[in-house]
């Protein structure tokens, strides 16, 4: 990562952290103010330069710090506020802050258009657009990263629910039973196909 820009009006804060990433990534320029050719956002709060950043720079990765929200259309990651500063470092420096899901990313199956970070699914038979819950996207990317196989349903309560305890595979069956019927409630075609006691996305 060659160059890190910092957006905030909190200038100490700004400084700060600047400091801190050049000392874990010292071969990084890092800059306080949008400027040509930038490898990583990090915005502070400012929806109106987070958005801004965003259409100009659509392929640029940005992480959001917020009090407020936990997801953005507009940036790939959103770090809620209060946060460990050492865990922000940490991740930076080994690779894992951008998750596999990009803000732009549009995954198509069928007549499907699904927007994982937008939490919509659209229907080019009806146009209609579909809003998913936190759940039902997990599902849904896992299915589509995995479309190729057939995933069982203990597979899908460790990668989605992480086996908590009070989890069963009823509450798997419950949740894409309720998937099937809000996308396909319009004639849709099947968006998950039940076989070998285990699911598939119908690509």
């Amino acid at each position: 990562m060659k160059k890190i820009s910092i957006l905030s009006q909190n200038t100490v804060f700004a400084e700060d952290f600047a400091r801190q990433i050049q000392i874990i990534l010292p071969e990084a320029e890092v800059v306080l103010e949008k400027e040509q050719d930038i490898d990583l956002y990090f915005v502070d709060e400012d929806e109106n330069i987070l958005k801004s950043i965003s259409e100009e720079n659509s392929s640029t990765p940005i992480v959001l710090f917020s009090k407020f929200v936990d997801s953005s259309e507009f940036a790939d990651v959103v770090i809620l506020k209060p946060f460990s500063m050492a865990s922000v470092l940490n991740s930076l420096k080994e690779g894992k802050l951008l998750p596999k899901i990009r803000r732009k990313e549009c995954l198509m199956f069928k007549e499907y258009s699904f927007y994982p970070v937008k939490k919509e699914i659209v229907s080019s038979k009806t146009n209609e657009t579909i809003k998913l819950t936190e759940k039902e996207v997990r599902i849904l990317k896992y299915l589509y990263d995995n479309q190729n196989l057939t995933i069982s349903k203990d597979d899908l309560l460790e990668n989605v629910w992480g086996y908590c305890a009070e989890m069963t595979t009823h509450t798997i069956e419950t949740h894409i039973y309720r998937l099937r019927q809000k996308v396909e409630q319009k004639k849709g075609s099947q968006i998950i196909i039940t076989e070998n006691n285990g699911y598939r996305i119908n690509i």
